[in-house]
């Protein structure tokens, strides 16, 4: 018999078998590194541009300012800024699908390529200024030669610099993201494993258990089977589902212990103490059948006529505590089946509660209590 201690018992499985359509799924159109491809491409020509723009301002006033004619300097700049934005936009085209760390070598590299694109600014400078200003003075070395060669140097040099700077950054990243990835999805391979582990142990008992009542009991076998159908009904159309809310898993666990009570009748009790807080709380899917299933087999040997299995769940905020009690004492260790469930359980909480979880057996004078502490929302919801 289910005694229900909260008012928000909804009875049927249909329901949760309806909630369980429900299904939280994260769609994702771009895997990691193309998701840091387009942002590095779209941070590139936003960067480029309002770099080579404040280049293009900065080289108009100086300019003027040098030469004192603004149609020079409107000229020069004109045709060096976008000969300067369309080398860096080569050099972007050329290393942009190749994996590059900042090494010496790598910078010598960048050293060179930098002063060959000065020298080749430098020419065009010195061309520029020997068609617009002839009567110049060709003697001025440093205003024909060392200027503009220096200066572009730098800015090449500083744009490859930065370049690669933020280039090996952005594929570190990617490769961390395809990393994270890989594991994150091993790990769902294995929670769905657990999961498949997890239905073959419940069918194997239940099996077990309707066989034996075949023989005496044709009738209440067939009830069984009902029951065990809508049951694994509700497990199929929830087989994908790693969370639920604990409203949905409460139900879930009575309609497992509905079908015990065909077998025990007048025997099984089953209390159920949930805060109404703690209801919309998502938790593992089917977390607490192995806990339930324990304690109706090991709570079958006691001395008493009637045993009860009872399941209590508090909260304080986003964190939970459930526990499940049965008559009986604690075994010093556990074999075969039993262990199956607990282990079980146990490596899925590990996954799922990764540092916020809490799993213990205690013998409460003739009681034996699972307590199941659970901090937080749980990962791969």
């Amino acid at each position: 018999m289910v005694v229900v201690a909260d008012p928000d018992h909804r009875g049927e499985l249909n329901g949760v078998a309806d909630a369980g359509n429900r299904r939280h799924r994260a769609l994702w159109s771009l895997d990691g590194s193309n998701v840091e491809l387009v942002r590095s491409l779209g941070s590139f020509w936003r960067a480029q541009t309002a770099g080579w723009l404040f280049s293009a301002l900065f080289g108009i006033v100086s300019r003027v300012l040098a030469f004192e004619d603004i149609v020079f300097a409107l000229t020069l700049t004109a045709i060096l800024e976008p000969l300067g934005f369309a080398l860096t936009t080569l050099a972007h085209r050329v290393f942009r699908d190749r994996t590059v760390s900042i090494t010496l070598t790598v910078v010598l590299v960048a050293l060179m390529l930098s002063i060959a694109g000065g020298l080749l600014q430098m020419y065009v400078s010195n061309t520029i200024k020997g068609i617009l200003l002839p009567g110049g003075d060709p003697g001025n070395v440093a205003a024909g030669v060392a200027i503009p060669l220096v200066y572009y140097t730098l800015v090449f040099l500083g744009w490859s610099l930065a370049y690669l700077w933020i280039k090996a950054d952005a594929d570190g990243r990617a490769q961390r993201i395809q990393r994270h990835q890989a594991r994150e999805e091993a790990l769902r391979s294995e929670l769905h494993q657990l999961r498949l582990q997890l239905d073959s142990h419940f069918l194997f008992n239940v099996l077990n258990t309707v066989a034996m009542e075949i023989p005496d009991e044709p009738d209440t076998a067939l009830e069984m089977i009902h029951r065990i159908t809508a049951y694994l009904r509700y497990l199929l159309e929830n087989q994908s589902r790693r969370i639920c809310s604990l409203s949905d898993e409460i139900e879930a666990m009575r309609a497992y212990v509905r079908i015990q009570e065909l077998r025990f009748e007048g025997r099984l009790d089953c209390v159920v103490k949930v805060e109404s807080a703690a209801r919309p709380i998502a938790v593992p899917h089917l977390i607490l059948q192995p806990l339930v299933e324990n304690a109706v087999k090991h709570g079958l040997p006691s001395p008493v006529g009637r045993f009860t299995v009872g399941i209590t769940v508090e909260c304080q905020g986003d964190d939970i505590m459930i526990e499940v009690s049965n008559p009986g004492r604690l075994a010093t260790h556990e074999r075969d089946r039993p262990a199956v469930g607990l282990a079980n359980i146990r490596r899925r909480l590990e996954l799922h509660y990764p540092s916020g979880h809490a799993l213990s057996l205690i013998q409460m004078g003739d009681t034996v209590v699972a307590r199941l502490a659970l901090k937080g929302p749980a990962c791969f919801a």
